[in-house]
């Protein structure tokens, strides 16, 4: 058996979930090794060495101080799965009409694999002084409240125990209450709640099938003064309509998305690796289903460890195994990417790879942005180097892509009809662009900036243009043509926010172990010229 089977059969996924879990439960504050040791109860080396390799894969990164954070790839990851699952699109669509026609709070929730939990995966509030609100991820229970016993009114009690956590004094605090209540709602076709999960609130909800192995809820909730009897007929017949709704939207992308998903041939070696594959292809196809050789192809294994580490996915809900045998996506994913959210400016997190680039050159690095659909570019983001002699370009403003190396970059990289008009502009010519999409970079003298050189490389986001990455330095510090040590460090952060931004692409699949980001301590710059 070759090393990398080997490697998928050591079953360290629940410690790396565990981590990942802490990791994003913790928004906005670090973790340091032992600390998260202690809360997860698990040995400082074990932690310290599944951070070491998460950060590899830009899952997690490190802060000033640091404490091990949220990483830009899980960021993007999240943003990608709430623009392409239905439960986020047409699912946030829904909740804000039902909201809007309300009144009330409109909730959706996804049970958690647990049989006593489910989360919130997304929640639309009314304008209004008063509101009940639970952010996206909460977890909840499904015997408390009408979001969570919604969900039990098709999955039935199954796996509670008898005795029941009370949070009010209106809880049921038994299995055998909770069935009882259940036979009573079914004459209403919704599930009522008046203070049982918490105490000045109320709500009524229906249920609604994602997959075979995974439920959803709906619910509308208000402050419960606010609750009147007569709204529930009223309030159930419109929630069951968006369920029967949604749950046709998902039916009729799960069949579009199986016919149309593609399996990324493997590039991976460890198991980080192969989590971080199957996030990264859930994330782009979201409603995809994957037979066995599916997932070897994906993971580069063999069938026994494929098995062992698809079940393994399974037990922390990464994915479900379907009847027929094939995976899909799990709770866990959707859960981690409604916690995250998905407002993270594209310039945030590309925030490490441009300081770090600026800390190796010692030289003002920007981020120019390419927009498709007005054909111009702009600067995104400005790092300022270092030296005693430097550039600072403003942020926001537009840059020319006929002059300067970080526009001509992105022109050299534009579609042959994007690009037509702009190439018989006197300023640039068609040798000069296929230079500099041959040797993958340009270097500009003075075009922009007086008396300084820009050097600058395109990156794409799932193939497509999306931007250049450059480097300005004074004339007096570049000697002709920029050291190939310089050009080399602009080519590989441009190289490494492709593959951190792109999630369709093959090559996004690609492991950051065999890329490596780009450190300040990674590449050594020869001293200025004098």
């Amino acid at each position: 058996m070759d090393q990398g089977d080997q490697a998928a059969q050591r079953d360290g996924s629940k410690e790396v979930v565990a981590i990942i879990e802490a990791i994003i439960g913790r928004a906005g504050f670090g973790w340091g090794v032992r600390e998260l040791a202690d809360e997860l109860g698990a040995s400082r080396s074990t932690v310290n060495r599944v951070l070491a390799r998460l950060v590899e894969e830009r899952l997690v990164s490190r802060d000033p101080s640091g404490a091990y954070i949220l990483g830009p790839r899980l960021k993007v990851l999240s943003a990608e799965l709430q623009k392409r699952h239905p439960l986020f699109t047409e699912g946030t669509r829904i909740l804000a009409g039902l909201s809007r026609a309300s009144g009330a709070t409109a909730l959706m929730a996804v049970e958690k694999g647990n049989p006593e939990e489910c989360f919130v995966l997304a929640s639309l509030e009314p304008d209004a002084p008063v509101r009940y609100t639970l952010s996206p991820g909460t977890s909840v229970p499904t015997h408390a409240g009408a979001l969570g016993t919604a969900i039990l009114v098709r999955r039935g009690t199954a796996g509670l125990p008898e005795e029941l956590k009370t949070y009010t004094e209106e809880s049921l605090d038994s299995r055998t209450r909770i069935e009882n209540a259940l036979q009573s709602y079914a004459s209403i076709g919704a599930v009522v709640s008046i203070g049982q999960h918490i105490p000045d609130a109320a709500g009524i909800a229906v249920p609604f099938t994602i997959n075979e192995h995974l439920l959803g809820s709906l619910s509308l909730s208000r402050p419960r003064n606010e609750f009147k009897e007569e709204d529930i007929g009223p309030g159930a017949e419109k929630l069951q309509e968006a369920a029967d709704k949604l749950e046709s939207l998902l039916k009729s992308r799960k069949r579009s998305s199986a016919a149309g998903a593609g399996v990324p041939a493997a590039a991976s070696n460890s198991l980080i690796q192969r989590i971080n594959a199957a996030l990264t292809f859930f994330c782009a196809e979201p409603l995809a289903e994957l037979k066995l050789t599916d997932l070897a192809s994906l993971w580069g294994t063999r069938s026994v460890a494929t098995r062992r580490l698809a079940e393994s996915a399974c037990d922390v809900g990464v994915m479900i195994r379907l009847d027929d045998g094939a995976w899909t996506i799990g709770p866990t994913l959707l859960r981690w990417s409604a916690s995250i959210s998905k407002n993270h400016d594209l310039s945030e997190i590309v925030d490490e790879d441009l300081q770090a680039l600026s800390e190796i050159t010692g030289e003002t690095t920007t981020l120019a942005l390419y927009d498709a659909g007005n054909g111009r570019a702009h600067i995104a983001r400005t790092r300022a180097g270092a030296r005693n002699v430097r550039y600072v370009l403003e942020e926001g403003s537009e840059i020319p892509l006929t002059a300067g190396a970080a526009g001509k970059v992105i022109l050299a990289h534009l579609p042959e009809n994007a690009s037509a008009g702009l190439n018989a502009e006197p300023a640039v010519g068609l040798e000069e662009l296929k230079t500099i999409r041959s040797q993958g970079w340009a270097a500009t003298d003075s075009e922009r900036v007086p008396d300084a050189r820009g050097i600058a490389a395109p990156f794409f986001i799932d193939d497509a243009i999306a931007g250049s990455v450059a480097v300005t330095v004074p004339n007096h510090r570049v000697a002709g043509t920029p050291a190939a040590e310089l050009t080399d460090a602009v080519v590989a952060t441009a190289s490494n926010l492709s593959r951190l931004l792109s999630v369709k692409s093959p090559k996004a699949i690609r492991s950051s172990h065999d890329h490596a980001a780009i450190t300040p301590s990674a590449m050594k710059i020869p001293a200025p010229a004098t």
